[in-house]
């Protein structure tokens, strides 16, 4: 059967056997039905209405006077940089009542369902792509008159179709009108916190001019749809090996279901892009001479991909966790190259779903399969992740797996802790060191640190200087030429094109005895933010200072009749704090149906050591003291392997 016929089949199942409740909502909205029904000429139209009425049940809107106070102040103070203005109008909205998430049939008229559909059948009209527009496309990614959980504030089509019209006049390639409409979107809101935690209405987002991840791409969404481009938000729910958080964008549909989308600086849409923020763009590249001992993670791997749609593509169980709970996604994972499948034994015909550790947290499930011969199947599966599944009953979660690395064709290892074979284990952090944190190690290359007698440093020698990358709290010997040369003033001095952060500077002398004596004295500083100086010396890797202009200074001056010989000199660049700490309380476990503690120390340094850990087992360190960074990791090889 090709794809038109089953298409026109399930529009015309939807017109004529509705549920209880598509039955309740047609009901409801029997005026916009009949508007449509008596005029051939209106069949689509008729269609259109009958495809919003009957997947409107599930539908939520944040109501309240909250949303109708901050919605009217954006809307009458316009655009504005300010963000202590936007925290202060919410702070003030929020006092006037409670926000309630309300059905769209409380909300939604008769009068704003018929006005969406004209607009968006004019769009779609006037697009010179139209003809490469099936009506079943048109239905699920132009015609719906909401884009995910956003405020209905009001019409929105014809206010955005105005402000970007003109973009794609002239231009006949969708795709390239799809990235010509992104660009001037992402130009015009910034990404940034909008201070309202509900997802706003599209013209009120796009007065703000600032918006975060899901709120950006709704408004995104809808600019394409009053363009007649078809689009819609698509996301992974969670990284298999980064943060806590998903992340969504947004994508545009072809009429045989191809999935395009805009990566970078594309200058049209394109199939199989990389998934969006998959990827860390180092600015430095770490140099051999670094030696840097750690694998510097630069990608994300999504286990799945989710499309949030208006109709009603998921069925649900009413033991589904999570984001499964939502009848409005589908798993599009195999379109964005996620092809592995995972078939795991399944004891009975419970429900089995399929878990990703999501950080500083638990295993969280991100896939469901039904099984069928004793077989549960999970297609369509990012590769290199690290998964388990289980089932869940009466409310409780069961194990029915060991954790497993998914390979490109299906299982590729499985974590199981050997009863009998031990290893000690040698370990200095709790989560993997990012690019984006060595990019502001890697430019301090470079950086001085300079003694002098004068305050001006007008007689300054260079006793040391920063020449491979600094990771971590970092000891330098002095100049040999400066031993037994005694100085006031010192300081260290950033390359003039770096501003990187310190989080600790720290001058020693060599005392009578022979010991190491820390220096003490008045701080100075140029160019970095004062109110932040003495974090650079309060012997807290946690605290930083900020540099403010490249090539700033930060010193000690050890006063009068204190001059001091300098022995050695010891520094650290702000981290992420994923460091183990000296003094914190840390625990160790290793997951085989459930976490067991292996372990629990006091750090008395920068790292720990265990005794008797299996071989084999998948790790977690735990820091009790502070901190919820952390990531699942084997040990191999006297390495952290990061999952």
């Amino acid at each position: 059967m090709n794809r038109k016929i089953k298409v026109l089949l399930a529009l015309a199942a939807a017109v004529a056997v509705p549920s209880i409740a598509q039955q309740s909502y047609r009901e409801k909205y029997a005026d916009l039905l009949e508007l449509y029904s008596g005029n051939s000429e209106d069949s689509l139209k008729y269609k259109a209405a009958v495809f919003l009425v009957d997947n409107m049940d599930g539908h939520m809107s944040p109501e309240g006077k909250p949303m109708e106070r901050y919605t009217q102040r954006v809307r009458t103070i316009g655009k504005t940089t300010g963000i202590h203005r936007l925290q202060t109008e919410w702070h003030d909205a929020a006092k006037t009542g409670p926000v309630r998430h309300l059905p769209d049939s409380a909300v939604v008229s008769s009068r704003y369902l018929a006005d969406n559909i004209e607009a968006a059948f004019a769009a779609w009209e006037k697009a010179a792509w139209k003809d490469g527009i099936t009506f079943w496309q048109f239905c699920r990614y132009i015609l719906p008159y909401r884009v995910n959980d956003e405020y209905i504030g009001g019409e929105w089509r014809e206010t955005l179709r105005t402000r970007y019209g003109a973009l794609t006049e002239g231009v006949s390639d969708v795709r390239q009108a799809f990235a010509i409409v992104k660009d001037s979107v992402f130009k015009a809101v910034a990404l940034s916190n909008d201070y309202c935690p509900y997802n706003l209405d599209p013209v009120t987002c796009h007065i703000v001019g600032r918006a975060e991840c899901s709120q950006r791409c709704i408004l995104l969404v809808a600019v394409l749809r009053a363009l007649g481009i078809p689009a819609v938000i698509d996301g992974t729910p969670m990284w298999a090996d980064y943060s806590n958080k998903g992340h969504a964008w947004v994508a545009m549909v072809a009429s045989n279901g191809d999935t395009y989308t805009v990566y970078e600086d594309d200058k049209v849409a394109r199939l199989f892009n990389p998934v969006d923020a998959s990827r860390f763009i180092p600015r430095y590249r770490i140099k051999p001479e670094d030696n840097c001992p750690y694998t510097v993670k630069t990608e994300k791997t999504p286990v799945k991909v989710y499309r949030i749609c208006y109709d009603r593509c998921n069925r649900v169980e009413p033991e589904d966790p999570m984001m499964l709970a939502s009848p409005f996604i589908q798993d599009v994972s195999p379109q964005y190259g996620l092809k592995a499948d995972i078939e795991l034994d399944a004891d009975n015909n419970d429900a089995v779903y399929l878990c990703s550790y999501l950080s500083g947290m638990d295993w969280a499930p991100v896939a469901k399969a039904k099984p069928e011969n004793g077989r549960a199947v999970f297609r369509g599966v990012g590769e290199g992740a690290v998964c388990v599944a289980v089932t869940v009953g009466e409310g409780k979660r069961k194990t029915v797996s060991c954790p497993f690395i998914v390979g490109e064709n299906g299982i590729e290892k499985e974590f199981i802790p050997s009863p009998t074979e031990k290893h000690t284990i040698h370990i200095n952090r709790k989560y993997p060191l990012c690019s984006y944190i060595t990019d502001t190690w890697g430019p301090m290359r470079g950086g001085t640190f300079e003694a002098s007698m004068t305050e001006d440093f007008s007689d300054a020698d260079t006793i040391a200087v920063i020449r491979t990358m600094p990771y971590g709290m970092t000891t330098l010997d002095v100049s040999p030429d400066s031993h037994g040369r005694k100085y006031r003033f010192l300081r260290y001095h950033a390359p003039a094109n770096n501003r990187s952060s310190l989080s600790e500077l720290q001058f020693y002398t060599t005392g009578e005895a022979g010991e190491q004596e820390l220096l003490t004295g008045r701080y100075f500083t140029s160019g970095t933010d004062s109110a932040k100086l003495g974090n650079v010396f309060d012997g807290n890797p946690a605290t930083a200072g900020k540099g403010l202009k490249t090539g700033y200074t930060i010193g000690l001056d050890l006063g009068e009749n204190n001059a001091a010989t300098i022995s050695k000199i010891v520094f650290g660049p702000s981290t992420d704090l994923n460091f183990v700490e000296k003094g914190h309380l840390y625990e160790l476990y290793c997951f085989d149906t459930e976490w067991r503690l292996l372990g629990r120390v006091y750090s008395k340094g920068d790292s720990l050591t265990f005794d008797n850990v299996p071989v084999g087992a998948l790790l977690l360190l735990k820091d009790k003291s502070g901190g919820k960074e952390e990531r699942i990791f084997e040990y191999t090889d006297g390495k952290q392997i990061w999952h």
